[in-house]
């Protein structure tokens, strides 16, 4: 994982992500990486791992100096 966190309280799942960083290209190298599960990431809390899963990508649009696709 990159770039994320997160927490359970109660029925509610907080995510946290600083959008200050900057982990280069996407594969397509139209966008830039946030932050990343790199997959399904299995939810836990104090009791062990959860039911849920959770998927996620943060991107930013490449400026035309960094995007491969023109």
């Amino acid at each position: 994982m990159k770039n994320f966190a997160f927490s359970i309280e109660g029925h509610m799942l907080t995510i946290t992500v600083d959008l200050s960083q900057d982990h280069g290209l996407s594969k397509s190298g139209r966008s830039r990486m946030i932050a990343s599960t790199e997959g399904n990431a299995r939810l836990f809390d104090e009791n062990g791992f959860r039911s849920e899963v959770v998927n996620l990508n943060v991107t930013r649009k490449a400026s035309k100096e960094d995007d491969k696709s023109y």
